[in-house]
């Protein structure tokens, strides 16, 4: 039985990134479908919030957080239900 021998030769500056493959991988179809569930759960429930918060005073939506420009963006976009006093 003969040995055989192979040499392998890396040219001088080059270098592997081995975790640049693993970086522009595509997120699985789990993954993606999950987050795609995630957004619809969480666009609705801000519909469902939006008019209940442009109903709060603004003294109370800026105790929450919200800024000028926040509550007036809340008033314009919203719709606020009119009271009907019988």
């Amino acid at each position: 039985m003969r040995a055989i021998m192979a040499t392998t030769t890396t040219p001088v500056g080059f270098t592997a990134d081995i975790h640049a493959e693993t970086a522009t991988a595509k997120r699985g179809f789990f993954a993606r479908w999950m987050d795609r569930i995630i957004a619809a759960r969480m666009a609705r429930a801000e519909r469902e919030i939006q008019p209940y918060l442009a109903k709060l005073s603004d003294e109370r939506l800026k105790d929450l957080g919200f800024d000028g420009r926040a509550i007036e963006n809340l008033r314009e976009k919203h719709y606020v239900q009119a009271v009907y006093w019988s």
